[in-house]
């Protein structure tokens, strides 16, 4: 329930959806402000109609969307992934997705091989969208000023967006 997802539940309230979350941290704050629950995952995924990922990839959360949790999504839910594919089981996703009891809604298709974006995407019940994220004109204008900023200071020997 990090930026993105609280915004999705914002979302979502406005269409009467009834909010459930999992945080590695409860939001007791946004909890009261916004009317969420805190679940479970395992809880989520087995009784919510929509369940919508938003995780950062790292070690811990690799693979987080597993056999098990694949196993207990609700039949006839909708699960939106706008995170990255490592997050999740493929191949546990597509022998489910061959159940058709089920649907998978992801995007960022650029990050899978050749194999399991056509694998995938035999799957009626499994929807691919391109990347897209990043083609608005603002995106892009962002991009370019962006880009000719980081020239000019590394021109000027200073450094930019340095991570340490």
């Amino acid at each position: 329930m990090g930026n993105i997802g609280s915004r999705v539940s914002e979302l979502a309230s406005v269409f009467g959806a009834e909010i459930s979350y999992w945080s590695k941290n409860k939001k007791v704050e946004l909890e009261e402000k916004n009317n969420i629950k805190f679940q479970e995952v395992q809880t989520i995924f087995s009784e919510c109609d929509f369940i919508s990922l938003h995780l950062a990839f790292n070690q811990e959360t690799e693979q987080f969307v597993n056999k098990e949790l694949i196993e207990k999504i609700k039949k006839g839910a909708i699960l939106v992934n706008t995170a990255p594919n490592e997050l999740v089981d493929l191949e546990a996703l597509k022998k489910r997705l061959g159940n058709n009891d089920m649907t998978y809604i992801m995007d960022h298709s650029d990050e899978l091989s050749a194999d399991q974006a056509k694998k995938l995407s035999k799957h009626k019940n499994c929807i691919i969208y391109p990347p897209i994220g990043y083609t608005t004109k603002e995106a892009s204008k962002e991009k370019q000023e962006i880009f000719v900023g980081n020239i000019r200071n590394f021109l000027k020997g200073e450094t930019t967006n340095k991570v340490n």
